[in-house]
């Protein structure tokens, strides 16, 4: 009994290493904006290259004036003559280019993937940011004031906006796509932060087995990281998941990319990913080894009784 004890020990301490470990990657990746990542730098370039005889760089930072309103439904004329004076940045929201798409298309800034302003960005659970120092362009619109350099990632159910200018059943499509991906952001955020939760009880259930009842505490942990691994595959399978959602979104001149726009995931996603392995190690170690040591000290006694 006592020449187990060592090896119990040693395997409560690795299970422990792994747990912390795990969740130090898991909190670093919650907390991280590089979940995934866009570079419009190559796509820019060729733009650069080909697209310079019909100018449709300079949409890029071109403040437009007058083109038609969000319906607010109330706040009167004095509001709607000074939304008319402040300058849109075409592609700094979502909604402006939702409302203003039947006038964006009638000057043609549309016609072209050129045309549309595409900037690099990387974004996580809570923020989406744009790259300082990658694009001049969107340096200057961050510096004037025109954009902000991050916006929070929307978990809320809000008031659909009325659009005046785009066909009822496209802007049935945006608000049922809105309402899907917001659901599985949720989802999301909501399991990563369950498995976090979890992770973190089973660390403590694990320290505990170095004072009290080791062969217990080690299969309950063990339990318990892999209950945060389920949590964990749960959330990434669903982040991808809205992911591809959100790319494949109509209209595709607003959520897709063009086919130059490198995109992928970040280096958060890598180590939750990271994290869920680590989980899923000391799950497996939590949970097998009292089974193996009980199995080890009855053959040995079974051989000791057999020789005598």
């Amino acid at each position: 009994m006592e020449r187990a004890r060592p090896a119990t020990v040693t395997v409560s301490a690795v299970s422990l290493a792994l747990s912390v470990l795990s969740l130090l990657l898991l909190v670093t990746a919650i907390s991280t904006d590089h979940w995934y990542e866009t570079d419009t730098r190559r796509h820019k370039d060729n733009c650069d290259r080909h697209g310079s005889d019909s100018n449709d760089q300079k949409n890029r930072e071109m403040p437009i004036y007058h083109l038609p309103l969000v319906d607010t439904g109330s706040g009167g004329a004095r509001q709607r003559d000074v939304a008319l004076m402040k300058p849109v940045h075409v592609g700094s929201r979502e909604e402006e280019l939702l409302e203003n798409w039947r006038a964006i298309l009638g000057m043609g800034i549309l016609e072209t993937e050129c045309g549309r302003p595409l900037f690099s960005t990387h974004s996580g659970l809570w923020r989406k940011c744009y790259f300082k120092g990658l694009d001049p362009d969107i340096d200057k619109l961050i510096d004037r004031g025109i954009a902000d350099r991050c916006t929070a990632v929307k978990y809320h159910f809000s008031q659909p906006i009325r659009l005046r200018n785009i066909p009822l059943n496209l802007t049935r499509t945006i608000q049922q796509d809105e309402w899907h991906l917001l659901h599985l952001r949720r989802i999301t955020a909501g399991f990563l932060g369950m498995a976090a939760a979890v992770l973190l009880c089973g660390s403590i259930v694990a320290s505990v087995g170095f004072f009290w009842e080791e062969s217990l505490t080690q299969h309950v942990s063990g339990l318990l990281f892999l209950m945060a691994g389920i949590f964990c595959t749960i959330s990434l399978c669903t982040y991808a998941a809205s992911v591809t959602y959100d790319l494949a979104r109509n209209p595709p001149f607003i959520y897709g990319l063009p086919a130059d726009v490198d995109h992928g995931y970040g280096w958060s996603i890598c180590c939750a990913w990271a994290s869920l392995g680590l989980i899923v190690a000391a799950g497996c170690i939590g949970t097998t080894f009292p089974f193996l040591s009980r199995a080890g000290r009855l053959r040995s006694k079974t051989a000791r009784e057999s020789s005598v």
